[in-house]
């Protein structure tokens, strides 16, 4: 008899604040070596991707005697109505609404640890969360956390697909649940929905057309991009937000992940503003604040763009002569959008002391945009 039941890990946790639990065995991952290859191969990865296959397959990496996977989803799907600002405003995914879910499933992982513990002295486990290279989808499908959706996620037929995974890697045997085959039929609204066209078949998305991916991805932005980006400050709810099945999801109350600084719908000139103090106040208790302050501020001149947001032309000339080149550089562009000839002094006499390659190539499109010419700034 094993020193601990899955049904009593499964009460336990569901009185801690976990939605979900599954039990998948830790052998599950192998069978996806191909298809990770074949995403790699045809560029489907992205850069933020590991790029060793065998660390995203295979959890004896992590713990060597590993026998079971715990999986755990907790829903995000809280209720909460967002309220517009009456000024322009950049949207930010739920998944960095309130404190950030890494510190919070983290600590309901570790209670559950000390209660295995409790009754399994010689118990060994590795807590993760977002934090590793292993499928953490994949791991949750093969726990009957619920289906693979057309859009990728993982879609729970209760809690529907607004769903933070965390994993337990546990030195104790236990029953694989059995997986729960997809129920999305002949729907393909996350499909048609995609502003990225990131989902590029059933089941299949390039990582590097998704906006989400886009909203964190350090540099310089295409054209194309920066008009499919639109408001997003950080990432993209889309393909959750048409699916069916988050439309009859249970919705819950869940007092850490309501909005508190950093708001659904965040006033564009606030970022724009931002100094390194404001920025930790507002995003560093979020799952946003990884990226920084710069890519942050980045996206909200975007979405200054975007939105035609007037008032976001003064934070933009101060951003021109800020310390980021990288800022200066998305700022003249923004501003010759926005302001037109009206700042092009201050354009032109950033770019002639702009000693950033990259910066001074956007400064000289931003020149070009207004005047309606070849621009050669004649330098020798």
């Amino acid at each position: 008899m094993t020193c601990v039941t899955k049904d009593e890990i499964r009460e336990f946790a569901y009185k801690s604040g976990i939605d979900i639990v599954g039990f998948a065995s830790p052998d599950c991952l192998f069978k996806y070596r191909d298809l990770l290859k074949n995403r790699y191969e045809n560029g489907l990865s992205c850069n933020i991707e590991e790029k060793d296959i065998e660390k995203r397959i295979n959890p004896y990496y992590f713990l060597k005697d590993v026998k079971s996977i715990v999986s755990i989803a907790v829903s995000y799907n809280i209720v909460y109505e967002a309220d517009s600002p009456k000024s322009a405003y950049g949207t930010i995914s739920r998944t960095a609404w309130g404190v950030d879910y890494h510190k919070v499933l983290i600590n309901l992982l570790e209670k559950l640890r000390i209660f295995i513990l409790s009754k399994c002295d010689d118990a060994k486990t590795v807590l993760l969360v977002d934090n590793n290279p292993l499928l953490e989808r994949a791991i949750a499908y093969n726990a009957g956390i619920g289906f693979y959706g057309k859009n990728n996620m993982i879609i729970n037929e209760k809690y529907g697909s607004y769903l933070f995974l965390g994993e337990m890697l546990l030195n104790i045997y236990f029953e694989p649940d059995k997986k729960v085959e997809t129920k999305c039929g002949s729907c393909t609204r996350c499909l048609k929905a995609c502003p990225g066209k990131a989902l590029v078949g059933e089941y299949k998305i390039d990582a590097n057309k998704c906006l989400s991916y886009a909203t964190i991805k350090k540099g310089y932005l295409s054209d194309d991009t920066i008009k499919k980006i639109g408001t997003r400050i950080y990432g993209c709810d889309t393909c959750q937000d048409v699916c069916p099945f988050n439309k009859t999801a249970k919705r819950v109350i869940k007092d850490e992940f309501i909005p508190r600084g950093l708001k659904p719908k965040h006033d564009l000139k606030e970022i724009l503003s931002l100094n390194k103090e404001k920025f930790q106040e507002v995003f560093g208790p979020t799952s946003a604040s990884w990226r920084g302050k710069n890519t942050m501020i980045r996206n909200a001149i975007i979405a200054s763009i975007n939105s035609n947001d007037k008032n976001a032309i003064e934070p933009l000339k101060s951003l021109l002569d800020g310390e980021s080149s990288y800022l200066r550089g998305y700022s003249a562009y923004a501003l010759s959008i926005l302001d037109g000839e009206n700042s092009l002094p201050y354009i032109e006499k950033a770019y002639f002391k702009e000693t950033d390659v990259s910066a001074k190539m956007f400064m000289k499109k931003a020149i070009k945009k207004i005047r309606g010419e070849v621009f050669e700034d004649n330098e020798r």
